[in-house]
């Protein structure tokens, strides 16, 4: 006899069926709250984003009707090469973190996947790095590279020149990316560890035993064990990359003059300095579009490992 539901050896229901039962027993009220805060924090705001680089808006009528614009603000953003230099400068910023992050958090992770006290110690003490704000670290660091901060005063004492490590044009953008990057690793460190804790010891003993050295243990064992979790640190690591705005605005406000200006600056200082709202929205919206085409492809990556 066929049925529509399927059944276990027990009788109860499993698959989709299980799932509708339970979601028959579930109050639709309980999803009120979630829904109420995504759409007021994050869809809500979005939809105005787009009304804005859709319209043409300035401080004269921020409040009050918005004439529709159409297209003309992508037009004539894409048309500027400043928006391409900052696409550029992002792009470099995300490119340092990744190497910085798998590279070094990998490193640090493998050093810290033994236990012990001073494991321990150092774990919290990057836990306390992660969780800092941006802007209190962002300005420590700006103390520090400061024309006329310790750092240079060190140097001084060792006989070498001041560097300009915040006011120079060829400096400033990677001085601020390095600290970016400093921000970032802690939490490269402990997503890669907790993956390298899940891989199972006993293909790693095997591999010992079949004379495999250090290095390729990790290339052919570890790696692919952890690869999943290295491409959803890839996505978030290009995320944190081109939503770094607050390191930049401590530090360097985009300047020296432009050399600093990243999508999220330049979409600030165009929007907050320059008062074109509009032009700030839309390179607001041109920032997500990067970000998602950044992002599909290490998506699709990962769904196959997983369905693999």
């Amino acid at each position: 006899m066929s049925s529509s539901l399927s059944l276990t050896d027990a009788g109860r229901p499993t698959g989709r069926s299980a799932f509708a039962r339970a979601l028959s027993r579930t109050p639709i009220w309980f999803l009120v709250p979630a829904i109420g805060l995504l759409g007021g924090f994050a869809v809500y705001p979005l939809i105005v984003l787009v009304r804005m680089a859709l319209s043409d808006v300035g401080p004269s009528n921020i409040v009050g009707e918005w004439p529709f614009t159409g297209l003309e603000n992508f037009a004539a953003v894409l048309g500027d090469d400043e928006i391409w230099l900052a696409l550029l400068r992002t792009i470099g910023v995300a490119a340092v973190l990744l190497v910085s992050n798998f590279v070094l958090g990998f490193v640090g992770a493998s050093i810290l996947s033994v236990g012990g006290r001073v494991t321990e110690t150092v774990l919290a003490v990057m836990v306390f790095v992660w969780a800092l704000p941006p802007i209190v670290s962002g300005s420590a660091f700006s103390f520090l590279l400061d024309d006329r901060g310790p750092i240079n005063d060190a140097l001084g004492a060792l006989g070498i020149p001041p560097v300009s490590w915040l006011s120079s044009p060829d400096l400033a953008l990677w001085s601020v990316t390095g600290i970016i990057a400093w921000a970032a690793l802690p939490f490269s460190v402990l997503v890669i560890r907790g993956a390298l804790l899940a891989v199972p010891v006993d293909l790693v003993e095997a591999a010992a035993l079949d004379g495999a050295g250090y290095w390729r243990t990790q290339a052919r064992i570890v790696l692919p064990q952890v690869r999943p979790t290295l491409g959803i640190l890839a996505i978030l690591t290009v995320l944190y990359a081109f939503k770094s705005f607050d390191f930049f605005y401590v530090t360097t406000q985009g300047g020296p003059g432009t050399t600093t200006n990243t999508l999220p600056v330049l979409a600030y200082n165009t929007a907050f300095s320059g008062f074109e709202m509009s032009t700030g929205a839309t390179i607001a919206l041109v920032s997500m579009l990067a970000v998602a085409i950044f992002a599909v492809p290490y998506i699709r990556a990962v769904r196959r490992e997983e369905h693999a």
